[in-house]
């Protein structure tokens, strides 16, 4: 950063440039431009459908698809990869006006891509890979050719444009997919809330007045507003995990990152319907109790799975998620010298909120000298006697899955996020998981006088009436298609219960 430019004119200068990608006829009617901003209790799930920017065609195709269904579209030829790459680049641009929800955009170069993928079909008589024609917007952390990487960065706003794509990036647009852009993070990617001073804050759709969560916030804003039909970031939307991680694997891309395992994609396992599960039930822990809306919708979904005839077994004596929270703190912090803070204090900028409230968990023994090499030793060790704890659960009951909460809120006000047990638990233990929206927070059932006395957090109905509800479903480590056909047969089975409106 040159030394006559302060912090705040770069990103100045970062933000009008972002701004000036979006061409004037996708930008919004003033009168869709929310007032009040983060502040502001409205949603606007509804925008982008009566804007009046997306013809009916582009509302088709980005409301009337899942990733599957808009592939076998696109492959055979009965909606333009062109015609794709438009309606979702206008959809993200409108999302973006929203919500905040993306850094870098692709727009010109997905709509040539589409053009070109048109011109190979034709040509050729078949698709160029699994993923022809499928739009995919990608996490701020994964290089792609053309545009920065700067994580929520000022500093690393005077790195260079990237010059070619990440392994993931190239894996997917070798295997068909378009590009078309990149969506918002925390700042160092080290919160839950996706908030940086370079891009500002992701508003979430339902309720702006509410966090979008991370580290991929972005990434949720934008698949909930449907300007992104599959989002890859360390999250991914709905149907189009299964084909997204199928193309992915069977590409071999071990063979371009040595950090990867070289495990195939059990295509059958995946595809597979179970009939009957067994799953484990833990509807809360005693430290994290769950609040009201969260509570509602793991009790319904637990009740709706054994009225379907599958087997809800309730897990009593669990490893604790304290424990398992203390671990992945102490994780977190184990970079003695605190690099990353380093980077953001060579620009001037500040820490954001939620960051700055989180460094005493990622700074935890810097004080004392920082963690020795005998205390990782330690760490690793309990880790893996506490991963054994829970390994015992899943065989004791003979588990398929896991049913529990993915948090124990639903989205809450900015700021007011903090650790997220529940998540953060198996990240550790390297389970695989989804999410899987279930209803929504309504006020007057979902009262304050409800609210666990013991919850750490406070509650307060009227704040999060109308934020979306979910549960989590987990599985144990490599069961990844296990865990995608448990999860489809579980969402199915809830929206059966439920109906369309739950979700």
């Amino acid at each position: 950063m040159g030394s006559h430019q302060t912090w705040q004119t770069r990103i100045a200068e970062k933000q009008a440039t972002q701004f000036g990608k979006i061409p004037k006829a996708w930008r919004l009617p003033s009168e869709y431009l929310i007032i009040g901003g983060e502040t502001c209790a409205n949603g606007v799930m509804d925008i982008p459908a009566k804007c009046g920017i997306l013809s009916a065609e582009e509302l088709h195709i980005t409301q009337d698809f899942d990733a599957v269904t808009l592939t076998k579209a696109v492959q055979l030829g009965t909606i333009k990869a062109k015609s794709v790459a438009t309606a979702f680049c206008k959809r993200a641009a409108i999302a973006q006006q929203l919500t905040n929800c993306l850094t870098e955009t692709m727009f010109d170069e997905a709509i040539k891509r589409g053009e070109f993928l048109d011109e190979y079909l034709e040509s050729h008589g078949k698709p160029l890979g699994p993923l022809h024609g499928v739009p995919i917007s990608l996490k701020e952390s994964f290089d792609c050719a053309g545009v920065q990487s700067t994580m929520g960065l000022v500093s690393y706003l005077d790195k260079p444009v990237q010059t070619e794509h990440g392994v993931t990036a190239s894996i997917v647009q070798n295997l068909g997919a378009i590009l078309y852009c990149k969506t918002n993070v925390p700042q160092t990617l080290m919160s839950s809330d996706s908030h940086n001073n370079v891009f500002g804050r992701t508003l979430n759709p339902h309720k702006l007045s509410l966090t979008a969560g991370g580290s991929s916030g972005g990434e949720g804003a934008l698949v909930a507003l449907r300007g992104s039909i599959l989002g890859v970031g360390t999250d991914m939307a709905g149907s189009g995990m299964a084909l997204f991680l199928q193309a992915v694997l069977e590409s071999q891309p071990w063979n371009r990152d040595p950090l990867l395992y070289a495990i195939p994609w059990r295509a059958e396992v995946a595809a597979s319907v179970p009939k009957k599960l067994r799953i484990g039930y833990m509807l809360e822990d005693a430290k994290f109790p769950v609040h009201p809306p969260v509570r509602r919708a793991m009790e319904s979904s637990a009740q709706a799975l054994a009225q379907a005839g599958h087997d809800v077994i309730p897990l009593s004596e669990l490893p604790s998620l304290e424990t398992g929270l203390e671990l992945g703190l102490d994780a977190c912090s184990f970079d003695n010298t605190v690099e990353w803070k380093k980077h953001v204090d060579v620009s001037g900028e500040p820490l954001v909120p939620s960051l700055h409230d989180n460094l005493p968990l990622l700074t935890r023994k810097v004080d004392k000298g920082g963690y020795t090499i005998d205390e990782i030793f330690a760490h690793n060790a309990t880790k893996l006697q506490y991963k054994a704890g829970w390994n015992v659960v899943f065989a004791r009951h003979q588990l398929d899955v896991l049913l529990c909460p993915g948090a124990e809120t639903t989205a809450v006000p900015h700021d007011t996020i903090g650790a997220p047990p529940y998540t953060s638990l198996f990240s550790l233990l390297e389970f695989p998981a989804v999410i899987l929206p279930v209803g929504r927070a309504m006020k007057d059932v979902d009262r304050d006088d409800l609210a666990p006395a013991s919850s750490l957090r406070p509650y307060r109905s009227d704040l999060v009436d109308g934020a979306p509800t979910a549960i989590q479903v987990v599985s144990r480590s490599f069961r990844d298609e296990e865990l995608l056909a448990a999860g489809r047969v579980i969402d199915q089975c809830l929206r059966k219960a439920n109906g369309p409106t739950s979700t």
